[in-house]
């Protein structure tokens, strides 16, 4: 029994994996139709891990899932990372910035203990999402003092992309090593420095996510 549910969890990974290449290289466009029946046959599998898949993809922001019309194709592009993260990186840079000073004792806290949940995860298909929330609790805390509430909204606007984590499990430990500089530097008081290290985070993961789709365009990538 643990055998086959480890079988189907092995597929359903293979499954999801020539599925996103497929998005990311450009092979399924933006608007395509991502028909079940003939990926299974192509894959040489049940409509099951294709459906398992799907939902995972739909997860990540690479599909959307249409009653009536299926899975439509809707990637994200080279072009998308560079504006999203380099617009974030601007607007949360500003945003935890003006957050520092008003940060409390608790949030200190919890931005620590938030820390070493993250350290001590190991990244999966089945950890992602925690890590996700956990991602998110963590910016969260760090700009929730922010007192402009138009920078707030248009950083939440942006928000982060779920597909980053999966993608990114080889610069895993580079990420947390960035999240504890950003923890560091907001117990030594200077909210120029938070800013700093915040930008650099997140431009780095933008680089981090180009590098790889440019790996998966010239099939070097899994």
């Amino acid at each position: 029994m643990v055998l086959d549910k480890i079988e189907k969890y092995t597929i359903v990974q293979s499954v999801t994996k020539n599925l996103r290449k497929a998005i990311l290289n450009g092979l399924l466009k933006k608007g395509d139709r991502l028909v079940q029946e003939e990926w299974a046959e192509r894959l040489n599998v049940s409509r099951m891990p294709i459906r398992a898949a799907l939902t995972q993809l739909q997860n990540e922001g690479l599909v959307k899932l249409v009653p009536h019309k299926g899975a439509i194709v809707t990637p994200i592009t080279h072009e998308d990372i560079e504006e999203i993260y380099h617009t974030r990186s601007l607007l949360e840079g500003l945003a935890v910035e003006k957050s520092h000073p008003f940060l409390t004792k608790e949030d200190r806290n919890q931005l620590g203990n938030i820390l070493i949940q993250m350290e001590k995860l190991e990244i999966s298909d089945e950890t992602n999402d925690l890590y996700i929330q956990l991602n998110a609790h963590f910016h969260e805390t760090l700009r929730k003092g922010c007192p402009w509430p138009r920078v707030q909204k248009m950083v939440e606007t942006l928000g982060i992309s779920p597909i980053a984590p999966n993608l990114l499990i080889d610069y895993y430990a580079e990420t947390q090593r960035e999240h504890r500089r950003i923890y560091e530097a907001v117990l030594r008081g200077d909210p120029a420095e938070v800013r700093v290290a915040v930008e650099y985070h997140i431009l780095r993961t933008k680089n981090n996510l180009i590098t790889y789709m440019e790996l998966i365009i010239s099939g070097n990538a899994e």
